[in-house]
């Protein structure tokens, strides 16, 4: 598909002239000549929804019911800080197609962007352009854009925008890229709070860490090493691949993005739908922080304590906090395929509230002894998120959510400001429990961070945010987790495990000995690798197609460069 290369001219954004594709990612960034704005922005921005260009055409355009080529009509709430930073009110899931009598089929996530001024070229106008991603709270993945439009002190242009990623898609089947031009108006002012949301942007500015290309580390590791980090082992697999990271000695080296339309001038601000990531950046962490606050007997509670259940599923009644987070809940698919990790899924999948869901997730037959084998499954660990939002409820009363003490508890401590992550959706079209089974949108610094906490022994600056003994209990060592469960598969170096919902992956040193490295996973080849020396392995990929016995899901590729780095 050709890329255009030229400037998107004012003129063609006052008027809505019509997008005939891609254009180059650059082309929505502030030029390194850029002034400083005029005017600041500090308001609503409504935009009317369109039907978008896409490449390839979907074979459908309706999915659940929804429109997916139709760019949603959203209410978008912006400010500027220090004549330079364009910053949505909101980083959290703004819903549209997952609300009733709406076209869209897509919800978005508004990530923050820049402003400036192009002097004799726009006709008095400023610019100002945002990464975004389209998602739906149903799912796990992100479709990554950008957009541009032009403001005065009571005015806009149009806004356009282009679809140039995605992470591993689900019920919108197959890759796409789509563009558009949607009216929009602006309403200066109505942002509650607008001095707090600026000084939590700049704390978020200065707790980031330093950035460098992934390519400085050619001379530590080589060539060779560094061209194998990724985990590609031909060139399709290559393309999966969307950005890669290594932080080391506390610089996050990280890769180009590899985008359609060329580098994408955001890259640092990127919201990835992480998929299963999200059973261990946040799932775990809030058991972690719970069993640091309470005690490690958490773990040995029986879920049934705290979870209304059916007189029909007493099966449940012997199966602890530690069964479900090890995935050994003792339940399979069918009885007939117990294995299976997609049969009988939808089911679950489409229930929309949390009771719904909770209903569908007990509704599977018992087939083995809880605590006796694993066996992956989303059911399970939305149950487990459940569990715990009603063992916090139980110990802090009914109006405590899981999201609001991982945010205050264990994410700001860190550095982490924002952290959107996709909802039940209720009758009423609400959000309502966080999806803990997989939803969270996480950039690479949040990944990093987390992976760090857990390096450091769940211990950030002196306070001891998660629980110690826990937290060392999964780090790399020269033996599995003690309580870790057999996936009964191996790599070349040895079997694969899970332990409370980390994998956990063997790697031998070339002194011949053996270490066990955790790492968070998540659907589309999704990696985040424990190492030690404090280092943390990273990649965002869309493959379709991944499992546990696949090598593109391995960590040998990341640990192949932490042994060159040490």
């Amino acid at each position: 598909m050709k890329i255009a290369d030229h400037q998107v001219l004012w003129r063609e954004l006052t008027e809505g002239t019509a997008a005939k594709g891609l254009t180059a990612n650059d082309q929505f960034a502030a030029p390194e000549n850029a002034q400083a704005p005029s005017t600041g922005f500090e308001g609503t921005l409504n935009l009317e929804g369109t039907q978008m260009g896409m490449n390839p055409k979907p074979d459908t355009t309706s999915v659940h019911g929804k429109d997916i080529t139709f760019f949603p009509d959203v209410a978008l709430e912006f400010f500027t800080v220090d004549d330079k930073y364009l910053v949505p009110a909101t980083q959290e899931v703004i819903p549209n197609g997952t609300l009733k009598d709406t076209r869209s089929y897509w919800d978005i996530i508004v990530q923050p962007g820049r402003v400036w001024r192009n002097a004799d070229q726009d006709n008095g106008w400023n610019r100002a352009s945002f990464p975004f991603s389209l998602v739906n709270r149903l799912e796990g993945e992100t479709h990554i854009g950008i957009a541009m439009f032009l403001y005065q002190e009571d005015r806009v242009s149009h806004v356009r925008f282009q679809i140039v990623a995605q992470t591993g898609p689900f019920d919108v089947s197959g890759y796409f890229n789509a563009w558009g031009v949607t009216k929009a108006s602006y309403t200066p002012g109505g942002i509650e709070d607008v001095e707090n949301h600026k000084n939590v942007y700049r704390r978020h500015l200065d707790n980031r860490f330093p950035t460098a290309p992934l390519n400085d580390l050619k001379q530590k590791v080589g060539a060779h090493h560094l061209a194998a980090f990724n985990g590609a082992a031909d060139i399709t697999e290559e393309k999966n691949v969307l950005q890669t990271g290594l932080l080391y000695e506390g610089v996050l080296y990280r890769s180009p993005c590899h985008f359609a339309g060329g580098p994408f001038p955001y890259s640092d601000n990127i919201r990835y739908g992480v998929w299963s990531v999200t059973k261990t950046a946040m799932m775990n962490a809030a058991m972690l922080r719970l069993a640091q606050k309470y005690g490690r007997g958490l773990l040995d509670e029986k879920i049934a304590g705290y979870i209304q259940l059916p007189g029909s599923h007493s099966e449940w009644n012997d199966v602890t906090y530690l069964d479900m987070a090890n995935m050994a809940s003792g339940r399979g698919a069918t009885v007939e395929d117990p294995t299976c990790y997609l049969c009988d899924y939808q089911r679950w999948y489409l229930a929309r509230s949390k009771n719904e869901k909770v209903e569908q997730s007990l509704d599977y037959p018992r087939v083995w002894t809880p605590g006796t084998k694993y066996n992956y499954r989303d059911q399970d660990a939305f149950l487990l998120g459940v569990a715990l939002e009603a063992y916090l409820q139980r110990k802090e009363g009914e109006n405590a959510t899981l999201g609001e003490m991982l945010k205050h508890e264990v994410y700001e401590p860190i550095g982490i400001y924002y952290a959107p992550v996709n909802h039940t959706v209720e009758t009423d079209g609400s959000s309502g429990h966080p999806r803990m089974d997989f939803g969270y949108h996480a950039t690479l610094d949040d990944l990093a961070k987390l992976a760090l906490l857990y390096e450091s022994g769940g211990n950030w600056n002196g306070s001891q945010i998660l629980h110690r003994g826990l937290v060392e209990s999964i780090l790399p060592k020269q033996d599995p987790p003690a309580r870790a469960l057999s996936k009964e598969v191996t790599n070349a170096y040895g079997s694969k495990y899970y332990a409370m919902n980390w994998h956990i992956e063997a790697y031998r040193l070339r002194d011949g000995s053996k270490r066990y490295l955790p790492n968070m996973r998540g659907y589309g080849g999704n990696l985040v690798t424990l190492m030690p020396g404090h280092m943390v392995g990273l990649r965002i990929s869309n493959a379709l197609i991944t499992s546990d016995t696949s090598e593109f899901d391995s960590t040998v590729p990341q640990a192949k460069v932490w042994e060159q780095i040490r």
